[in-house]
């Protein structure tokens, strides 16, 4: 699906053999691992066309001391265009169009960061801070009905070209998280994220969908976006 998966796909495949070979050699406790699954939701100008999304993650962590952990993270998100929000949004600034467009943003961040736990035993909430780079895929089709003043011209239906931007841009997240320990080897892990995307591709006014001098044409604007993420899942600890 995007153009690097197949690269963090090996990456991640050698780390994680990496991660085996060291477990095995030095100390059994240090190396985890853990899939997380949940909901994706926009946050602020994001909000405004995007429904609430949905994503996962992969992690792979390094236990540096009994509080400070280092982990790498590979995640997915995706939203789907609210079309009802983006018509709402036409009407209300005069335009006499109906959009009816199918359009999706997906999200594969990849990040370093740094967990602080302020606690040990069974429980042990945690802050993090990540740092990385994000993949996206934004992709836009449909057609929009232009309706003309009076009852002397019928509607007009113009396709839209269909567009698909790919790219990869830096990203943030600061996060709260908790660890329960339900064995020597496995955890249950559910944390919150808020995540900073720069230079997105969205849609956020329908002027960035269709232009009256280029009516085939259509366009998403780049910005910076945020989303939180709430997410539940299981770690093993090597």
């Amino acid at each position: 699906m995007f153009f690097i998966v197949e690269l963090l796909v090996k990456t991640f495949s050698s780390i994680f053999l990496s991660l085996l070979f060291f477990s095995s050699s030095y100390s059994q406790s240090d190396f985890a691992v853990g899939v997380n699954a949940g909901l994706s939701l926009p946050v602020g100008q994001f909000t405004e066309f995007y429904q609430s999304g949905y994503g996962g993650n992969g992690q792979f962590m390094y236990n540096v001391s009994n509080q400070f952990m280092v982990v790498l993270t590979v995640g997915y998100s995706k939203w789907d265009i609210d079309q009802d929000a983006v018509n709402t949004k036409a009407k209300e600034s005069g335009k006499d169009i109906t959009f009816n467009i199918q359009s999706d943003l997906r999200v594969m961040p990849l990040y370093i960061g740094a967990r602080y736990y302020l606690a040990s035993g069974k429980h042990r909430p945690f802050f993090s801070v990540d740092f990385g780079g994000y993949s996206y895929e934004f992709k836009l089709a449909g057609d929009v009905t232009i309706k003309f003043p009076g009852d002397d011209l019928p509607d007009q239906t113009v396709p839209l070209e269909e567009r698909t931007q790919t790219g990869t841009e830096t990203a943030l997240a600061l996060g709260l998280g908790y660890f329960y320990k339900l064995s020597k080897h496995f955890y249950i892990e559910i944390h919150s994220k808020y995540n900073v995307l720069t230079d997105a591709t969205t849609i956020n006014d329908p002027d960035s969908i269709y232009d009256p001098e280029d009516p085939t044409s259509i366009y998403g604007i780049k910005g910076t976006i945020a989303y939180f993420t709430f997410m539940a899942g299981i770690d093993y600890r090597f």
